[in-house]
């Protein structure tokens, strides 16, 4: 219960950071927009259509900004003293951890939703079947929970702004751009290549598109992975960071 209410307050925080939040929904609806309506004309139709292909790369990259998210959420959350209270009002690391992966769940399926009204406003039909869809949406709300564990535990064990700030620079382009999101690498060569066969993005967006029962594995191990790490790091946090 305590869980549920502690995550009724990271709704509300939606209007105190209402331009952060706005930012995360036109966010991937400009990939859609632009990136990816003009790539789609100039790329080789990819197997069941660029606009599947688009979509499934779309929702890999939301669930890794998940991960930036929860980071903030975290951080400030120990920083303003809101993870404290909620530890002396008898909470635990779990219900905290489960708060967080709840709203961004949440934020996700809203963001899931906008892109496929638009995706289909832009490709028709050939977006994705019904059952593709569930298919993909269901393997996402695994990786992004996996990805908001990732950023809970950055959260929990990083004090500083500017060496998180850092962190998200030096990754965030990288893993995007080096990982068939919105455009096929399997005939790249030299560095990007490498960089393709260490980026995760490379290997979840391909769970998301194939459709193998062992890919739901992959992603469901993902998730568990990364939100064991994540309790863990937050159970062996200050309550209260020392951030100012």
């Amino acid at each position: 219960m305590r869980s549920l209410i502690l995550t009724k307050y990271h709704f509300a925080s939606l209007w105190n950071w209402r331009s952060t939040y706005l930012g995360r929904f036109i966010e991937p609806v400009a990939y859609l927009l632009f990136l990816a309506a003009s790539l789609g004309s100039h790329l080789r139709e990819p197997t069941g259509g660029y606009g599947t292909f688009v979509l499934t790369g779309l929702v890999c990259l939301l669930s890794f900004r998940a991960a930036t998210s929860s980071m903030s959420d975290v951080s400030n959350d120990r920083k303003w003293g809101v993870y404290a209270i909620y530890s002396l009002s008898g909470g635990g690391s779990l219900g905290y951890l489960l708060s967080v992966v709840l709203f961004a769940l949440a934020v996700f399926l809203c963001q899931l939703v906008m892109l496929v009204f638009f995706g289909l406003l832009i490709f028709g039909e050939g977006v994705s079947s019904v059952n593709q869809a569930l298919a993909t949406s269901g393997k996402g709300l695994l990786l992004v929970g996996g990805w908001t564990g990732i950023g809970a535990a950055v959260g929990a064990r990083v004090h500083s702004y500017s060496t998180r700030d850092f962190l998200v620079t030096i990754t965030s382009l990288p893993v995007i751009l080096a990982a068939p999101l919105f455009y096929p690498i399997d005939d790249s060569s030299g560095f990007v290549f490498y960089v393709a066969s260490l980026n995760p993005l490379t290997y979840q967006v391909g769970w998301l598109r194939d459709s193998d029962p062992s890919t739901i594995l992959f992603s469901a191990l993902w998730a568990a992975a990364a939100l064991l790490l994540a309790f863990f790091m937050l159970r062996g946090a200050e309550r209260v960071s020392s951030e100012r």
